[in-house]
């Protein structure tokens, strides 16, 4: 009897190449497919909107659903839209789906892991939409963290999903965008939002050949954005410069107001900003509070003893009120000697 040696993993390569190619030229010939677009805020609401406007006017896609998490008993705002678009709605976990079902599912703003048995039901795999350029800032919060670090270049990136694991997946497509000094989280947000949407269309307009030159994402480079919590906004005068205290109003803009304490209660800042003859402040230390005429502002020393201004103020428990409206309240009738106008 005689014994052969097989290569095995010489066997399982030809045998992935030709599924491939089966897989490749399957496709190829077809004319439309299938989509299953996950997602559950604003946000996604936005790529979803764009995704089904191309449904309407190219005969690309055959079928629309959406995936959603909400577990609440009233509506969100996409599912209300899905269903004036008559969009078929699933609930998140997915329960019963068949391999094949869909050939294309489309993540934005999802938030969820995708185990590798809900993968393997696609043939196309699976496609999302990152609002930054992998591999800098992966995870929950990369538009916060652009803004929080200064970054001046941001962009979106498009990547094949990876089981198991979040941002990892290989690179389809990016698109570069120029960070301005004082744009702040709502409007970064909408424009890379809008950009996500159209490079997702641009990905289903060309399958399958969109996917088939997706590039592996370099190993240097990597930074995390983590999920951020209120106590992200409480300013620590003492270790922040005027631009990371003004960079971090920019960055959680309409989520929380920065926050400190005068005189051992809790206030809140808003309507910031950097003057542009903001001078060196040598002996005064950091949380020094000064009410600026020039600029009817109320403005707070940095580490870097320079200031950042704030246009209104409110203690918690009162009403937001004027920096001059602070100042003849709080500052203007206090006798020199019973000043205490630190802020910590």
């Amino acid at each position: 009897m005689t014994c052969r040696d097989y290569n095995l993993s010489h066997i399982l390569f030809k045998f992935i190449v030709r599924e491939n190619i089966r897989n490749i030229r399957y496709f190829s010939n077809k004319k439309s497919y299938n989509v299953l677009f996950f997602g559950s805020d604003n946000i996604a609401l936005g790529s979803l909107k764009r995704v089904n406007e191309f449904r309407k006017e190219d005969s690309k896609i055959d079928r629309l659903s959406l995936v959603t998490a909400n577990t609440s008993l009233n509506k969100s705002a996409i599912e209300k839209y899905a269903h004036t678009e008559n969009i078929n709605t699933l609930q998140w976990p997915l329960q019963r789906l068949n391999i094949g079902e869909y050939d294309i599912g489309l993540i934005v703003a999802f938030g969820h892991l995708i185990k590798d048995d809900l993968l393997k039901k696609f043939p196309l795999g699976m496609v999302n939409v990152h609002p930054s350029l992998l591999p800098r800032w992966r995870g929950a919060a990369p538009i916060i963290y652009t803004l929080l670090h200064g970054d001046q270049i941001t962009g979106v990136t498009l990547m094949k999903i990876k089981p198991n694991i979040f941002d990892v997946g290989e690179i389809i497509s990016q698109e570069e965008v120029a960070v301005s000094n004082d744009i702040k989280l709502p409007e970064l947000t909408e424009q890379l939002s809008t950009i996500g949407a159209e490079m997702l269309v641009d990905c289903l307009r060309h399958l399958p050949h969109s996917l088939e030159n997706a590039q592996p994402q370099s190993n240097e480079g990597v930074t995390y954005a983590k999920k951020i919590n209120k106590s992200i906004c409480e300013v620590k005068w003492s270790e922040m410069s005027a631009i990371q205290v003004y960079n971090l109003y920019r960055a959680i803009y309409g989520l929380y107001s920065l926050k400190t304490k005068f005189r051992d209660k809790e206030m809140k800042l808003f309507n910031a900003f950097l003057d542009d003859n903001n001078e060196v402040e040598p002996n005064s230390p950091p949380g020094t509070l000064q009410y600026c005429e020039r600029t009817k502002s109320l403005r707070i020393l940095c580490r870097d003893r320079r200031y950042i201004n704030f246009k209104s103020i409110r203690i918690v428990g009162k009403k937001e009120i004027t920096a001059l409206d602070f100042y003849n309240g709080y500052i203007k009738n206090v006798s020199l000697n019973k000043e205490n106008l630190m802020v910590c």
